[in-house]
């Protein structure tokens, strides 16, 4: 097969300008580039050499996009997605640069051609070699799945056929080789608890291979995989798309009427192809029960076509035939042709015309052209390939993170981790409660505060930390154990940068507090309830410290902390229950004490009537 091998060495079209970035890449990170072997929507790959020799594939984003933060997000979150499943038959990751303008990804380079490839140059495989693509893909996609991964985008050329040759391609061989798919490009993976799609393009790109449920609806959820490489499966036996080609939504409409194209395919295989391939999900056969039929099909058995027929002709309807006579024999060097005589094609009265579908999306936009932007230089560390004598698990580079991001960078400027799951109703309901206890017990909301977003800060860093070295390759619970042995350390400086925020916020708001308190006397000619100003001063610091300078930490962290006490839909209604019930008691006591404050644990200290000198 070397014509499949070949077709994946590296290559740049002629004409081509070479990335100037390849030669940072080159100087900075000692990564050697052989060529281009590819490219998609997002990104290009290379297939280089690391410093010990040892080939590797390197996907940089495109130049026009490589100063956009989202798609340096989307990228990070490949790597995540893609760090999360161990198994063989998904492409290593090695290293990944994902903070600066220069954001590559390093995995290993697999040899071999794409199954696309492999269908498209020799036509459909045996339907052993089909069985035994799809037992291997199945398992691997179970231990995605089990990973907490859905990958969204499985099609024909997103597997690797490592190491296949042309005749593992065009027959099948008991004692030969068997194909080995890796499962590449997890650019638009999601974890496994989100349930709507966020990737524009996406079904237009894969239509012939997307569960028409997802595109109807935008539902995500492990069967949309199912459907995807159960499509493979009858490419792959087929030669062919499984509900045709042309506009996305023509082929959607031959998924939901179940037009599968399985001609030729044996008659079991053709009959599992079509339960898996069914428009509504309820009516599928389970991936547990298709692995297991799959594995017991009988691949020898086709449809039979019948007999063939021969028709008499009615000597009495029609004209005997009459024998023509021979044409005069031509010269040798000029031999007889008569012209070719297109016949007339004239259409059936059973065949309906051809019908215009209407479209059903917006007509195509023209996007803006990117202006190109230069990289500005930014310092990246890598780490070296180890030799190979490291032990199996430590062979591959560990990947590298850039510094930490700074407090006053935009969230969506290549933040790692993603931002948590937002929690604004019990976000806000907190907040409110902050701002009733200040007007019943100033110094205990104080300290509230200043608990509470130490514990939001210590909270957002360690998670951090342990995303961080999963990311480079740390297993087991070693990243939880040493980020919680920093945790007290992590909280007392929570607590300094906490005390530091609200510093200057409390103090404006006790001059807002004391301000409206003066004017409420002097206007009124009484004055308002102590707690007013108390509860001005709390909810501009309050407000202030959730927006300011420095917040991204803390907001970050107080929504993860109320994601992991309210996971879903259920215990969110049980903390939100909680923190109204709080908020009712407090009122509650305002209401019965007329307004007046408690200065626990203080009761000698600074009073409002100390400096309203208004009052007396």
């Amino acid at each position: 097969m070397a014509a499949m091998v070949e077709n994946r060495t590296p290559r740049r079209p002629r004409g081509e300008p070479r990335d100037p970035r390849l030669s940072v890449l080159a100087e900075e990170s000692g990564y050697e580039i052989l060529g281009r072997i590819g490219g998609g929507g997002m990104g290009v790959v290379y297939r280089g050499h690391d410093a010990d020799g040892h080939d590797v594939a390197i996907k940089l984003l495109r130049h026009e996009i490589a100063g956009d933060p989202q798609a340096r997000e989307r990228l990070a979150r490949e790597v995540a997605a893609q760090q999360r499943v161990r198994n063989d038959s998904i492409a290593r990751i090695l290293d990944a640069e994902l903070e600066s303008e220069d954001a590559f990804v390093v995995t290993e380079f697999v040899p071999g051609p794409t199954l696309e490839e492999a269908v498209r140059g020799e036509g459909g495989l045996h339907p052993e070699a089909v069985r035994e693509l799809g037992l291997s893909m199945g398992e691997t996609l179970r231990a995605i799945h089990a990973s907490g991964v859905i990958h969204r985008d499985l099609k024909p050329s997103n597997i690797l056929l490592r190491g296949a040759t042309e005749g593992d391609l065009r027959g099948f061989d008991p004692e030969g080789n068997r194909l080995d798919p890796v499962i590449i490009d997890f650019g638009i993976a999601t974890a496994a608890g989100e349930s709507r799609l966020t990737s524009t393009g996406l079904v237009m790109g894969t239509a012939a291979y997307l569960d028409p449920v997802v595109a109807r609806s935008d539902a995500l959820g492990e069967s949309g995989d199912w459907w995807s490489w159960a499509a493979m499966l009858a490419f792959a036996a087929t030669g062919r798309e499984p509900f045709g080609t042309g506009r996305a939504e023509l082929v959607f409409l031959r998924a939901e009427r179940g037009e599968l194209d399985v001609e030729g395919v044996p008659t079991e295989l053709a009959a599992w192809l079509r339960s898996a391939l069914r428009a509504e999900p309820e009516h599928r056969t389970a991936p547990e029960d298709l692995l297991a039929r799959l594995a017991e099909l009988d691949l020898d058995r086709y449809d039979d076509p019948g007999e063939t027929e021969a028709f008499a002709t009615d000597a009495a309807d029609e004209p005997a035939t009459e024998a023509l006579p021979l044409a005069p024999e031509a010269p040798a060097e000029q031999p007889a042709q008569q012209p070719t005589e297109a016949l007339p094609r004239f259409a059936t009265p059973e065949e309906p015309a051809t019908e215009a579908l209407p479209v059903v999306e917006t007509p195509t936009r023209a996007l803006p052209v990117v202006p190109v932007q230069e990289p500005q230089p930014a310092p990246v560390v890598h780490h070296r390939p180890q030799p190979a004598s490291a032990p199996p698990m430590q062979q591959a580079p560990p990947m590298q993170q850039g510094p930490p991001m700074p407090e006053g960078r935009p969230a969506a400027a290549g933040y790692w981790p993603p931002p948590p799951p937002r929690r604004p109703l019990l976000v806000w309901t907190g907040h409110l409660l902050l701002v009733a206890l200040a007007a019943l017990a100033p110094y205990v909301a104080l300290t509230m505060l200043l608990l509470l977003g130490a514990l939001a800060r210590t909270w957002e860093r360690s998670h951090r930390t342990i995303a961080e070295r999963r990311l480079r390759g740390a297993t087991g619970a070693g990243p939880a154990w040493q980020a919680g042995l920093a945790s007290p350390f992590r909280f007392l400086l929570g607590l300094a940068e906490t005390a530091l925020q609200v510093l200057l916020p409390l103090v404006l708001g006790l001059l807002v507090g004391i301000a409206v308190d003066a004017g409420w006397t002097l206007l009124q000619g009484a004055p308002p309830p102590d707690g007013i100003a108390f509860a001005i001063a709390m909810a501009i610091t309050v407000l202030t410290t959730w927006v300011g300078i420095g917040s991204r930490t803390t907001r970050h962290g107080a929504h993860r902390m109320l994601d992991a006490a309210a996971p879903d839909m259920l215990w969110g209604a049980v903390v939100l229950g909680l923190l109204l019930a709080l908020l009712g008691a407090v009122v509650f006591t305002l209401l019965a004490r007329d307004g007046m404050v408690d200065y626990f644990p203080f009761p000698t200290g600074p009073r409002l009537e100390d400096v309203a000198l208004w009052r007396q």
